[in-house]
């Protein structure tokens, strides 16, 4: 199992759910955020700018196609187009149900 953590442009939302929709994806978080990356020229004041952060929990089976439907929706060769990160995840457990694993997740 895996957590992906993905930072993305607020406009890039929708296609985005939408195109995991498909993919079978039954559930996410999202969390507006703010922050910078290198982009070579800052204002003084450190402008922070609008993002979206995204939180997905996968099966080992799914995270490829996931990975690349983030990719492809929110790829805009621009500063700023996002970030994706994926992390170990050791169990999941479904509080309504008491459901473990990958059955959680599903």
């Amino acid at each position: 199992m895996k957590k992906i953590e993905c930072i993305i442009r607020p406009e890039k939302l929708k296609p985005l759910t939408d195109e995991l929709f498909l993919a079978g994806i039954g559930g996410l978080t999202v969390t507006e955020a703010k922050g910078f990356g290198r982009e070579a020229v800052r204002p003084e004041n450190f402008l922070f700018l609008p993002k979206t952060k995204i939180e997905i929990y996968v099966t080992d089976e799914q995270l490829s196609e996931v990975i690349e439907t983030i990719s492809a929706c929110c790829r805009d060769d621009k500063f700023g187009s996002g970030k994706i990160a994926i992390l170990p995840i050791d169990d999941c457990i479904r509080v309504r149900t008491g459901e473990k694993g990958d059955s959680a997740i599903l």
